[in-house]
């Protein structure tokens, strides 16, 4: 198998398209599907032909499931290049027995518009499999944005969270403010990921939202009215102040406790000095996650003249205009940041077996044996996540770290600098982790943010 490997490597490499279409007719079934796979990475007009005859199942192909494999890949690589002459094969692979070979000539079809591509896949919106019900919502609404958010729509009540979830990324995608409506009506999802993307889909629609979020905020569940509040602090609006601002204490004090912390943390994020005075009313709440958040409030309000915002789709942060960032994306490394002396990165690691608690200590090992002095680790929340703050000195500078784990990703933040440099950006880094947010990306999805 290394051998074959590698032998399909070197064609790759080499660009050698007519040797890998050797190889897909090999009589040796794994070395037929790594040729497809590799031909499906080249996506080369010159293997369109060799690609079609692959994708055609046999009966007897039944009795072998790698072929599947090899059926697929080549439906994905046919939408890849885009030769007209695909669209019948790919549309009789849509019967094809296997569910990855069906989800691959969706994916494909969706590249190349027409009626009867749309009504093929629009038969598999009440399909059993919850993969192939979300990738044929998505490759409508590549193909017809209208019908595809009519679908999306309906899906918003779907059994399962991933179909939930492709369909708020497919209202936020395209926007449309007729979804408002069953968008707030599903603010309460039982999923913290399809919630996270019906708040983006609402925020999305920016202050045509703000009014209907603020009717919704006598909702009776508090899991709709933290809901509520969280897009209206996203979408950043000063009109929602008079009616947020007495929910943390006073008078008009929510009654519930996640909630009015909630409303501190969307204050902070509106930025409107007047609410300062309740945020300080909210300092004195008995509950510790109403005093934190209203503690980062007035933090932000504090320094917003200087703040800017970072969303790439998978991170987001406020951060002081003269900190200089940089996406660098080679991996671990995603973001890189300077000012003056001080230095930040933000990395990740694949980490499935590994916790928060033992990566950091790990650090603490590394930081031992450089002699690094007054080391100290202490308990924080980055991200609704529990992590851990390092800090440690050299002779002039001091280094901190936050760590916290999120989706099989182990995060790690990096301050580095001067240590009189370090305590003037404390407030900054406070605020910085205090927006921190990572993004999860479903297991298998497009990656289409």
């Amino acid at each position: 198998m290394i051998a074959f490997t590698d032998k399909i490597n070197a064609l790759l490499m080499s660009n050698d398209v007519s040797g890998l279409i050797d190889a897909l007719k090999s009589h040796d079934f794994t070395v037929r599907r790594e040729a497809a796979v590799a031909l499906e990475r080249i996506a080369d007009e010159r293997s369109a032909d060799a690609l079609m005859d692959a994708l055609r199942y046999e009966e007897w192909q039944k009795d072998y499931p790698i072929l599947a494999g090899v059926r697929a890949a080549a439906a994905r690589a046919l939408g890849k290049i885009g030769n007209p002459s695909a669209v019948k094969p790919l549309l009789r692979a849509l019967e094809d027995p296997d569910d990855e070979v069906k989800i691959g000539a969706m994916r494909s079809l969706s590249e190349f518009p027409s009626e009867d591509s749309l009504r093929a896949i629009e038969k598999f919106v009440d399909h059993p499999s919850e993969d192939i019900r979300r990738n044929s919502i998505e490759s409508i609404a590549g193909l017809d944005p209208e019908l595809g958010l009519r679908y999306a729509s309906r899906a918003l009540g779907d059994s399962s969270w991933m179909v939930r979830k492709t369909a708020a990324k497919v209202i936020r995608r395209f926007g449309d403010k007729r979804c408002l409506e069953v968008l707030l009506d599903n603010l309460n999802d039982p999923d913290t990921e399809v919630r996270r993307h019906i708040l983006l889909a609402v925020v999305n629609m920016g202050e045509y939202a703000v009014d209907p979020l603020l009717e919704k905020l006598s909702d009776p569940q508090w899991q709709t009215r933290a809901m509520v509040v969280e897009a209206l602090g996203e979408i950043g609006s000063r009109r929602a102040v008079p009616r947020l601002k007495g929910m943390p204490a006073g008078r008009r004090r929510d009654e519930n406790r996640y909630v009015r912390g909630k409303v501190a943390e969307a204050l902070g994020r509106i930025g409107d000095p007047a609410a300062l005075e309740d945020l300080h009313m909210a300092l004195k709440d008995p509950y510790l996650f109403v005093r934190r958040k209203a503690r980062e409030a007035i933090d932000i309000i504090d320094v917003e003249p200087d703040l800017e915002e970072f969303h790439d789709g998978e991170i987001s942060f406020r951060y002081p205009r003269f900190w200089n960032i940089f996406e660098t994306r080679d991996g671990e490394r995603l973001i890189d940041a300077w000012s003056d002396n001080l230095k930040i990165a933000i990395k990740r690691r694949r980490a499935e077996g590994l916790t928060a608690d033992e990566f950091s200590e790990i650090i603490l090992e590394v930081l031992n044996m450089r002699g690094l002095l007054n080391i100290a680790r202490s308990n924080i929340t980055v991200d609704s996540e529990h992590g851990y703050m390092i800090t440690a000195d050299t002779k002039n500078e001091r280094i901190v770290t936050f760590i916290f784990k999120k989706g099989g990703y182990i995060y790690y933040i990096y301050f580095r600098g001067p240590i009189e440099d370090l305590k003037e950006s404390y407030k900054y880094i406070r605020v910085f982790i205090n927006t921190l947010h990572v993004e999860i990306q479903g297991y298998g999805e497009r990656g289409d943010g």
